[in-house]
């Protein structure tokens, strides 16, 4: 994006010198001072012209732009495997949507993806939790190795039969990040994402343990949710064909309903520390990018763009004109 500002600026500096060295010449002096109020009025235009072009170029972006961090962002994911994630809406009756864990792992994809573009140093570790939680991946940098885990690791076939708990959970982010490497235990940003439905199955009080044990923690938080607002949604069963045959009851029940006041708790426990966000919220990615990179963050203006673009044919159309008059 710099190149292009310069670019920008480069072709504002040559039209001025023109314009000056145009109006410089004896004869075109003369033929101001015959018409000084009408020449005036076009050479105000072309100077305002050529200072909203500059202008508008100062506030031109790129789709995010960050102030780079000095040391490696250390993010450890801690993903839901129980069975409440594979759930979908009824797809004899509303349109087809991908399970919950796939809207999760999508966000996650395309927020590391976004990371690399930036050329943000990252290291990734991954947990996967229902009422134990387990190392799926240790730290690594290497955003490949990252990629892979997320698109088959993550798989219905991991998925297990017991329930949610946040408690576990916490309980294997605080042990990973005890197991960052010494050089990074202090110089890096340290941040954990939750991706699940909230549905916790534990009791209240292991709940609160882990609204506590993330309050003392030395990280921040993502509480990244899935499941879907407007709609009931369960977690299919299917024929031999692979046709759907209907929602599998589970605990009597045969819908599962996420619980976004428990995700919402999870990212506030630490107060300023947390952000509680949808996968289902084509913002998700963007606020989260936010969040890692802290307040140097930002979103590009959209209308610089067309500023720059109308700057400049305001320059060059203003410039035509005074020279073919």
């Amino acid at each position: 994006m710099r190149d292009i500002t310069g670019y920008y600026l480069l072709a504002a500096i040559i039209m001025a010198v023109a314009v000056f060295a145009y109006w410089a010449q004896p004869a075109r002096r003369a033929v101001f001072i015959k018409q000084p109020r009408q020449l005036l009025g076009l050479l105000i235009l072309i100077v305002a012209g050529l200072g909203l072009c500059l202008w508008s170029v100062t506030l031109e972006r790129s789709a995010y732009t960050f102030e780079r961090q000095s040391s490696p962002v250390a993010i450890a994911i801690a993903f839901d495997l129980s069975p409440s994630m594979l759930a979908i809406p009824n797809p004899g009756i509303d349109e087809e949507h991908p399970p919950r864990f796939e809207r999760g792992k999508a966000v996650l994809l395309e927020y590391i993806r976004a990371l690399e573009e930036q050329g943000e140093p990252v290291i990734v570790s991954v947990v996967g939790f229902t009422k134990n939680a387990n190392i799926i991946m240790g730290w690594d940098q290497s955003m490949a190795q990252v990629h892979e885990i997320l698109d088959f690791a993550v798989a219905p076939d991991l998925f297990g039969s017991s329930g949610t708990s946040i408690e576990a959970a916490v309980k294997s982010l605080n042990s990973v990040f005890s197991m960052l490497p010494k050089e990074l235990q202090t110089t890096s940003r340290q941040l954990a994402i939750i991706v699940s439905d909230g549905e916790d199955t534990m009791r209240a009080s292991s709940f609160d343990y882990a609204k506590k044990e993330l309050a003392d923690a030395g990280f921040d938080t993502i509480a990244l949710q899935t499941g879907l607002i407007d709609r009931n949604e369960g977690v299919p069963t299917y024929g031999r064909v692979g046709e759907f045959t209907g929602f599998r009851r589970m605990g009597g029940k045969l819908y599962t309903v996420p619980d976004f006041a428990a995700m919402s708790a999870i990212a506030q426990a630490s107060a300023g520390r947390g952000l509680h966000v949808r996968a289902e919220s084509a913002t998700a990615v963007e606020r989260m990018l936010q969040f890692t990179m802290g307040t140097d963050a930002h979103v590009a203006a959209p209308n610089a763009k067309w500023l720059s673009t109308f700057g400049m044919f305001a320059v060059v159309s203003l410039l035509c004109a005074v020279i073919l008059r």
